[in-house]
């Protein structure tokens, strides 16, 4: 996901907006307590305040990986913070599940948090990624990502 938001940050000439949390999810205690979180769709707390960073920008694009069949923890707390009024967004999620199953719910998630917070929900685009603690590639994800830049012109 990480990559995939460079990508597109790089290829736009925008700003990247990471979301940071406070607490370290390392070991396979943090995998489990962090597909905990993501099932029972517990908010995380993040460092600095992200939610203030976009208020200078009219076009976002949220991308976020799956986990548990939820989005991350971190992505809960900033949908809940963040004021959209006056923004398009496009949401991206990426997943080890190739057939994107899961995806519809958390881009059906995501787009009441991002309307109810007066924004306009342009698309949701669910990619394919690499398993827990795998890399799908440089190439892969750029091909990936490219499917939301190209969004824009269909």
């Amino acid at each position: 996901t990480k990559t995939g938001a460079e990508f597109i940050a790089a290829k736009l000439d925008a700003e990247l907006i990471e979301l940071v949390e406070t607490e370290e999810r390392g070991g396979i205690t943090g995998f489990l307590k962090s597909g905990y979180q993501a099932a029972s769709k517990k908010k995380s707390e993040l460092k600095g305040e992200p939610w203030k960073q976009i208020e200078r920008h009219t076009k976002l694009y949220l991308l976020t990986p799956i986990w548990a069949g939820n989005g991350t923890p971190a992505m809960s707390a900033f949908l809940d913070k963040a004021d959209f009024t006056g923004k398009e967004v496009i949401v991206a999620t990426f997943q080890y599940d190739q057939k994107g199953s899961g995806s519809a719910k958390v881009h059906a998630y995501m787009k009441e948090k991002i309307e109810s917070g007066g924004g306009k929900y342009l698309k949701g685009i669910a990619l394919h990624g690499a398993p827990p603690g795998k890399f799908a590639g440089m190439e892969y994800i750029q091909m990936q990502t490219d499917k939301i830049l190209q969004s824009q012109i269909s």
